[in-house]
């Protein structure tokens, strides 16, 4: 990973988080905060914020809450299911942000509980998940 990629501590953004504009706003104790400038190219034929744009927002936030644990660990973390629960939509031009937060901790598996909301502090979508946790 070059530098171009370094965000937060020792946090590298992947190339789809590069590719839909993520910037991590907090990446630290079990807890990731992202944000995102919705642009045209983020829409569905409807003119409002694609489900697929809300559910990797949430994707990466929840995911975040539990790599920052790891970051001077080899392990290997991966989404073993996530729920989001779709609120109201996200308009053109809006600001979204994401969060994700660890909820409880197991030897292998980590509970997530996050979400969206835009500018104006309104709840777009709602996210629980787990993910497994391995040592590499």
């Amino acid at each position: 990973m070059d530098e171009v990629a370094k965000v937060t501590g020792d946090r590298y953004k992947s190339s789809f988080e590069s590719f839909l504009g993520v910037k991590f706003l907090k990446y630290e104790e079990s807890v990731c905060h992202i944000s995102l400038d919705i642009r045209d190219d983020h829409l569905n034929i409807g003119r409002s914020v694609h489900g697929g744009i809300i559910n990797s927002l949430c994707d990466i936030a929840l995911s975040g809450a539990v790599t920052c644990d790891f970051m001077d660990k080899a392990e290997s973390v991966v989404t073993m299911q996530m729920n989001v629960n779709f609120l109201r939509a996200g308009r053109p031009g809006d600001t979204l942000t994401a969060w994700g937060e660890v909820v409880k901790k197991g030897r292998t598996i980590y509970y997530v509980e996050g979400g969206v909301k835009n500018q104006d502090g309104k709840l777009l979508a709602r996210a629980t998940g787990d993910w497994f946790v391995k040592s590499k």
